[in-house]
C-alpha cells in the first residue's frame, strides 16, 4: 500500500511539474509593423483624469510596446509605479495598475537587479511584470495586447506563501 501511495505521489509530481506553463517568449507574440508616425495625443477619460500630466508626456515618445503604443509609467510610492497604455495611431488610454517591486528576500535568491520590473518590447505583444500587482499576489504575470481591448493575462506564478 505505502509503494502505491508512493509511486502515485511521484506520478502526480512529475505531471504537475511537467504540465507547467513556461513563461512566454516575447517571439511568441510578434508584431509585423511598427508604427512610424506622430504619436496621436491621449484621449483622457475621467478614469485618467488625475494622471492626465505623466500620461501625456509618457505617450508623447517613440513606439515602445506592440507594434504601435507607449507604457507611460510614475511613481505612486516607495517602490511602486503605475502605468497605462496608450496608442500613438488613435490616443486610446488603456487601464493598466500600479506595480510593487518584488520582496528583497525573494529577490536576492532570485537574481537581484537582473529581475526587472515590467518587460516589453516595440516588436512583440507580450508584456512582462514581475511585480506585486496592487500590493498583493507578488508573482511573475505574462500579458498580451489584445487590439482595441487592452491588456489580458495569459500567465501567472506566484510567488511562494513566504515571500509573499
Amino acid at each position: 500500500m505505502r509503494v502505491s501511495v508512493l509511486v502515485f505521489c511521484l506520478l502526480t509530481l512529475g505531471l504537475s511539474q511537467r504540465d507547467a506553463k513556461p513563461r512566454p517568449n516575447f517571439t511568441d507574440y510578434p508584431v509585423k509593423d511598427i508604427y512610424q508616425g506622430k504619436p496621436a495625443p491621449p484621449l483622457i477619460t475621467g478614469e485618467f483624469r488625475s494622471f492626465r500630466t505623466m500620461i501625456r508626456h509618457g505617450s508623447d515618445s517613440h513606439v515602445e510596446f506592440a507594434g504601435h503604443y507607449t507604457v507611460p509609467r510614475w511613481g505612486c510610492g516607495t517602490e511602486c509605479n503605475a502605468f497605462v497604455v496608450v496608442d500613438s495611431i488613435n490616443g486610446t488610454v488603456f487601464a493598466g495598475f500600479g506595480v510593487n517591486g518584488l520582496p528583497p528576500s525573494w529577490l536576492e535568491k532570485h537574481g537581484g537587479n537582473a529581475v526587472r520590473r515590467m518587460e516589453f518590447h516595440p516588436n512583440s505583444r507580450l508584456l512582462k511584470v514581475n511585480a506585486c500587482p496592487n500590493e498583493e499576489n507578488c508573482g511573475l504575470y505574462d500579458y498580451v495586447m489584445v487590439e482595441g481591448k487592452g491588456l489580458e493575462l495569459v500567465r501567472k506564478e506566484l510567488l511562494p506563501k513566504e515571500s509573499q
